[in-house]
């Protein structure tokens, strides 16, 4: 059928559609890009928590101090601090295990208690206070190598001194705020594993459901490339880098559902960890040949091939299974018919055909357990749970050191020590500096810079969340200010948009400084409304102590004892090419007849390609200084991705299909492991010609196979080894050439 016939048919189709079936499809998109922005919707559940923990809290502060009968001021401090210790609780309570909550709450009044007693102490006494500020920062940050809940008992130390500090506490008021933390305590600890209770089974189902909706994504932004096929290069790039997105996604998601089913009764009766690992892999490695079909496609292919597979695609993501089902069968067969013809991108045309039958037989199946069970007896998940979600970027740049170790002492320790002390030199800095703005919110810069090495690991992260945070500071403001005018006087309108916002604040806090700031800065105006204090100057004034903490905290990080983005990215880079070669080694000793997981470290090369794409994100950005460096870190970037995917397919066809020739492939995976070694030891962004010698040893043992050489191991190998040649910037044939030498 011819191309515009063809599309005419299906804009036809749409436009038949009813327009009840429209808003059902759009609803079902909708919810498949919120499950994709977060797995399982697990975050916009915490962030609801921490809404309705500070909402509820307040009336449960306002009922206390009455019945004991607390003064206006000490009744209002009271409550005030009841409702921050609650929205700290609810974000630290966000497990699945009761018990663990039950035990990490109960330390949260003795950590408030502290910090609450250091402030008293030193009230009235400058240098005293200065110094306790230093003090304190430094342990709030340093505890944290103890744990995740020592990260929140550090930030509630924090809290409590920082709050005595603000109200100006002597020791009389203490006994009301301890009563008033033990209270929110109580309160969200009771709501954590009650009314916001979520298991560790709801969990991995919730992430399997947003893992399969990813897979639905990559299928409309597939379908989306496709369609500007014919279009400029600038729209082609965008379409691409929407793909790319929705795949790690994907990646994420699976990795995260692997976290989960690692978890305490987590997989239901009948399940595997084991064998869902490698249902998750094979349906992963479906969507990526999904994927690079289309981009294949979209590169080269016949237009009737577009076009037909964009009508696959579409039906996929609108999860209309039957009719992408059959629309995948003759997608086939228009495929057989082009090859026979001759025809460009016949053989990606029936690779998407292939991958969207095999995502369809995985999603159809996601509530059945796993069919296949590789029969390992312990299970131990590539990575692990970091406040119900994966590791952030502190977990790939803590081993890394820091520049300057040579002659400062502080280089040298730990990323944990070594953060705690550039916090508290931070913090005193901007203490000493935010108290020239305004002797009385000095606390806003201090806070800045608190927050400002919440979550970061290298220098470049540091500078984006800083800066974000105070332009989102700025936007806030001018939506702050108009809102009060607004709002004066309608305390129920009032109260409607600080819970929103915080709940907002808390959604976005993972995901964009420059948001978190947004919504705290509207939180603040309300208050201010409240209280009867708002001005548009005392705003202007946050946006002043912000830009000071923020800065303070970025110089700080630029100068002292320095982690460099470079660093931390060659040090993950490293990781995944030892996880690579691992593999390879793996497999060449399962090829040779003996067990080898090679589910598990596919998982582990999964998990160490996603950090490495997590710290070398500011490298990679698109625009700015230094934009044809970035472009060439990019490409290699999007070269190792492609190479962790063919190592995932490599895996898929090893454990379905086996080895034929054992010797021959067996040879290649050692080479082409061997060729790792010499990648690693490279400089970031430099190429390494002398891996195409055992590159290309590699090839020599698969062209060796011979009449097997169709066999899915041997093209994977085969397509693996023309990665690594582009990564290692080698021409085969001088490698071939340097090899001669090499012999003679």
């Amino acid at each position: 059928m011819p191309a515009a016939h063809l599309a005419a048919r299906v804009s036809a189709r749409h436009a038949a559609e009813r327009p009840h079936e429209r808003v059902e499809q759009a609803l079902l998109e909708l919810r498949d890009r919120m499950r994709v922005s977060d797995p399982g919707l697990l975050r916009l559940r915490s962030a609801l928590s921490a809404a309705v923990s500070v909402g509820t809290a307040l009336p449960v502060q306002v009922a206390i101090g009455r019945v004991l009968g607390y003064p206006g001021q000490a009744g209002f401090a009271a409550t005030l601090f009841g409702a921050v210790v609650a929205m700290l609780g609810a974000n630290a309570l966000a497990g699945s295990d009761r018990r663990t909550k039950l035990r990490t709450a109960a330390f949260f009044p003795v950590a408030v208690a502290a910090g609450l007693l250091t402030a008293t102490a030193t009230s009235g006494l400058r240098l005293a206070q200065v110094v306790g500020f230093a003090v304190v920062l430094f342990l709030a940050v340093w505890v944290r190598r103890f744990g995740t809940a020592w990260f929140f008992y550090g930030f509630m130390g924090w809290m409590g001194f920082f709050f005595a500090t603000f109200l100006h506490a002597t020791l009389s008021l203490v006994p009301e705020l301890l009563v008033a933390s033990v209270a929110s305590t109580a309160w969200v600890t009771l709501l954590s594993t009650t009314v916001f209770h979520i298991g560790a089974g709801r969990a991995l189902h919730a992430t399997l459901a947003a893992f399969f909706a990813a897979g639905r994504s990559v299928a409309r932004e597939g379908a989306d490339l496709l369609a500007v096929s014919s279009a400029g290069p600038a729209r082609r790039r965008r379409a691409l880098r929407a793909l790319a997105a929705r795949q790690a996604a994907l990646a994420d998601a699976s990795l995260l559902a692997e976290a989960w089913s690692s978890e305490r009764r987590a997989t239901p009766p009948g399940w595997s960890p084991s064998a869902l690992r490698r249902r998750l892999i094979e349906s992963q490695q479906a969507v990526d040949r999904i994927a690079g079909a289309s981009v294949a496609l979209a590169h080269d292919g016949h237009p009737d091939l577009v076009v037909a597979s964009q009508r696959v695609l579409d039906h996929l993501a609108r999860r209309r299974d039957r009719a992408a089902a059959w629309a995948a069968t003759r997608l086939e067969r228009l495929s057989e018919r082009a090859k026979e013809q001759d025809l460009e991108g016949w053989a990606p045309a029936r690779q998407l055909a292939f991958g969207v039958r095999e995502f369809l037989r995985f999603d159809a199946a996601a509530d059945d357990p796993p069919e296949v069970d590789p029969g390992e007896a312990d299970f131990e998940a590539a990575t692990g749970l970091v406040f119900g979600g994966l590791a952030g970027s502190p977990a790939v740049a803590r081993d890394v050191a820091a520049r300057g170790s040579r002659w400062n002492p502080v280089a040298r320790l730990s990323m944990t020590s070594r953060q705690a002390v550039q916090v508290a030199l931070a913090g005193v800095l901007a203490l000493l500096a935010g108290a020239v703005l305004s002797p009385t919110r000095y606390y806003w810069a201090v806070i800045t810079v608190f927050i400002t090495f919440t979550g970061t690991g290298t220098r470049s992260e540091t500078w984006v969340k800083g800066v974000g945070r105070t332009v989102g500071t700025l936007l806030g403001i001018v939506v702050a200010i108009l809102l009060a005018h607004v709002t004066a006087g309608h305390s129920a309108v009032v109260l409607a948009i600080i819970l929103v916002s915080i709940f907002l604040a808390f959604y976005f806090q993972k995901v964009s400084a420059t948001a978190m700031g947004f919504f705290i800065t509207l939180v603040l105006g309300e208050l201010y409304t409240v209280l009867g204090t708002f001005t548009d100057s005392l705003l202007a004034l946050r946006l002043g102590e912000t830009a000071v903490g923020a800065g303070i905290g970025i110089v700080v990080a630029l100068l002292f004892a320095p982690l460099s983005t470079r660093d931390t990215v060659r040090a993950a880079r490293g990781q995944v090419y030892v996880a690579m070669r691992d593999l390879l080694l793996g497999a060449s000793t399962c090829a040779e007849g003996r067990r080898v997981d090679l589910d598990a470290a596919t998982r582990v090369l999964d998990d160490r390609a996603r950090r490495m794409a997590l710290v070398a994100r500011p490298m990679v950005r698109p625009f700015g200084v230094g934009a044809g460096a970035n472009r060439r870190m990019r490409r290699r970037m999007e070269l190792i991705v492609v190479a962790v995917s063919q190592c995932r397919a490599l895996t898929v066809a090893m454990n379905r299909d086996g080895v034929h020739d054992v010797a021959s492939v067996a040879a290649a995976c050692r080479s082409l492991a061997e060729a790792m070694d010499v990648l690693s030891a490279v400089a970031l962004g430099s190429g390494a010609p002398e891996a195409g010698i055992p590159l290309l040893e590699g090839d020599r043992a698969l062209f060796a196979v011979g009449g097997s050489s169709e066999e899915a191991v041997v093209r994977h190998l085969h397509h693996l080894s023309a990665t690594l040649f582009q990564l290692a910037e080698s021409d085969p044939l001088l490698a071939a050439v340097r090899m001669r030498e090499l012999a003679a």
